[in-house]
């Protein structure tokens, strides 16, 4: 009942990302830079492979988009985990240890389950209805972070045991979430005007306000 009620402090939380960043954001915008390369590498992968003469998407290129769209699922867990451990401690790291965090210490296969279950459980609600699949969408967000606290425990989590957790852990505060995210509009239309350069230094600034987020709203609980 407790965290029904819980409420966020957005500006803290913004306040705190600031103050962590400071004197890091070299680290930051080199990992966000890096890790955009390698995410539009994969997105344009599939450009390379031909279309059959009756105009049909063939194999491989079905499969090559199969394989980037799960490849960037992985990766954007990854950068949770990374800007999770930086909220929580100012861990750093290598950059590419921090891009590939999804990849390394038994995280591969509970993050590759969690990250596809997320995107499909998503995906069938957006099916129904936009709006609904965007409420799932913030009853799913934390399930990232849930996944790293539950395998930093030492534990083995079920597939949707971390999905499962985010929709509990955010009853009750999905609007404040939204409304979290609103608060990043202008920053979001400055990098715009700036050919999306200043996308940079905001995404690392929302991605460490983000982590803190559900760090001030799950506290330890997933660690235990």
């Amino acid at each position: 009942m407790a965290d029904a009620i819980k409420k966020i402090d957005r500006a803290a939380l913004k306040s705190m990302a600031k103050g962590k960043l400071k004197g890091n954001w070299g680290w930051a915008v080199s990992l966000t830079l890096v890790s955009a390369v390698i995410l539009g590498i994969f997105d344009i992968f599939p450009a390379f492979f031909t279309v059959s003469e009756d105009n049909s998407v063939n194999i491989a290129t079905m499969g090559s988009g199969t394989f980037g769209a799960i490849l960037s699922g992985l990766i954007t867990a990854g950068i949770a985990y990374t800007y999770l451990s930086f909220a929580d401690q100012g861990e750093k790291g290598n950059i590419f240890s921090g891009i590939f965090a999804g990849f390394t210490h038994g995280r591969f296969i509970p993050t590759l389950l969690n990250t596809f279950l997320t995107a499909f459980f998503t995906s069938l609600w957006t099916l129904l209805l936009i709006i609904p699949g965007i409420i799932k969408s913030y009853s799913y967000a934390m399930a990232p972070y849930i996944m790293k606290d539950l395998l930093d425990a030492g534990k083995e989590p079920e597939p949707t045991e971390a999905i499962t957790k985010s929709r509990e852990l955010m009853n009750g505060h999905k609007w404040e979430l939204f409304v979290f995210d609103l608060s990043f509009m202008g920053w979001n239309l400055l990098a715009c005007l700036t050919l999306d350069i200043g996308f940079l230094w905001v995404l690392p600034y929302y991605n460490a306000a983000h982590a803190g987020f559900y760090r001030a709203l799950a506290g330890e609980r997933f660690k235990s």
